[in-house]
């Protein structure tokens, strides 16, 4: 873990999430959970994000002036998520790394392809609430063995028909409030070294600093080819992580 590679690699992967967070709103864990997963174990991989998901996602969320808001609206699927969360990290020490591998690389692949497919589904508002403790459910199961909680959330959102500066506020909000027992339920599954929760709490800076970057490039961008490109790139780092975990079964 203290080897200058591993160090410098961990600073890459977050600061590339960091990017890509500052650019589309999202993607901090879906792009440095794959690339952290060159040099540590999954679960220390998904310990790595804690401190990045918690501080970016704050910092949007509360700089957003709309917290209160998006929890009244959106409570049910939050407590229900929290809930999943905490009981899923325990799942983290019982299972295989490789196995976590085909897991995490799985999730990562199909959901971004879901996100493909997804565009134009809408969900009526008398579903709004039933569904979204459906989603609370799966995104808090995905999180807790993947840090990948917020991909089911951003099928979700995507499908309520809510403007982009919207639906950025309440992603936010929700990761944010999701992040908490997220990373509470890792402390309590234990099993992690000092080390990585000191070197989570110093991944904020690359992942900060690649927010602020990418927030002078945003508007250049044209973000059709953006998310095309980055849903390819995604797809790519999960199937490059099921590659290697079949390889070490």
């Amino acid at each position: 873990m203290t080897e200058p590679s591993v160090l410098i690699l961990i600073a890459l992967a977050f600061l590339a999430g960091g990017v890509i967070k500052g650019l589309s709103g999202i993607g901090l864990p879906m792009v440095a959970l794959p690339i952290l997963s060159f040099a540590v174990s999954v679960p220390v991989a998904v310990a790595l994000t804690m401190a990045p998901i918690l501080v970016t996602n704050g910092w949007q969320a509360l700089s957003s002036g709309r917290l209160l808001h998006v929890v009244r609206r959106f409570w049910p699927l939050q407590v229900v998520m929290a809930v999943t969360l905490i009981l899923a990290t325990s799942l983290l020490k019982r299972i295989d790394n490789s196995v976590l591998l085909i897991v995490a690389g799985a999730i990562l692949s199909l959901s971004v392809i879901l996100l493909m497919t997804a565009r134009g589904w809408t969900i009526p508002a008398r579903l709004e609430r039933p569904i979204g403790i459906g989603v609370g459910l799966l995104a808090g199961a995905i999180g807790g063995v993947s840090s990948l909680f917020g991909i089911p959330v951003i099928i979700y959102m995507s499908s309520l028909g809510l403007e982009r500066a919207e639906f950025l506020t309440s992603i936010s909000v929700i990761y944010f409030l999701a992040a908490v027992p997220y990373v509470g339920g890792l402390i309590v599954v234990g099993g992690i070294a000092p080390t990585v929760f000191l070197l989570s709490a110093l991944a904020v800076v690359p992942a900060m600093l690649g927010m602020m970057v990418a927030s002078q490039f945003v508007r250049r961008i044209d973000e059709v080819r953006f998310r095309q490109l980055l849903n390819w790139l995604l797809i790519f780092l999960g199937l490059t992580m099921m590659t290697r975990g079949w390889l070490d079964v």
